[in-house]
């Protein structure tokens, strides 16, 4: 193991003074770490918004179908009310015709 520690050289540029260096190489640190955190805020961003968007289009199917069966279910059970209350009718209708037809039996000649 190496107790130095390596170091890289700086590159140096002509007529440039030290604190403009420095002042350079602070702007990119502050730069990268602002250019990170727009990635990631962006990225998760996107993230989150394509998960509840997919969210919401699973809930709304769901619901959708909920409402669709439960119309069904009413719509059939109305129809199946509407097929006694025309049996009964028909049923009057035959025990009408079937009187009528006796009565005329029953009726005195004239």
């Amino acid at each position: 193991m190496n107790a130095i520690p390596n170091f890289t050289a700086a590159t140096v540029q002509v007529n440039s003074l030290p604190y403009q260096d420095a002042f350079f190489k602070i702007a990119n640190v502050y730069a990268d770490s602002t250019r990170v955190s727009m990635e990631q805020l962006w990225l998760t961003s996107s993230k989150i918004i394509m998960e509840e968007t997919m969210k919401a289009f699973i809930e709304a199917s769901q619901s959708c179908t909920q409402a669709l069966s439960k119309n069904a279910m009413n719509i059939q059970q109305q129809s199946f009310g509407r097929l006694l209350s025309a049996n009964q009718k028909a049923a009057e209708i035959m025990g009408q015709s079937f009187v009528d037809t006796m009565s005329v039996g029953w009726k005195p000649a004239r």
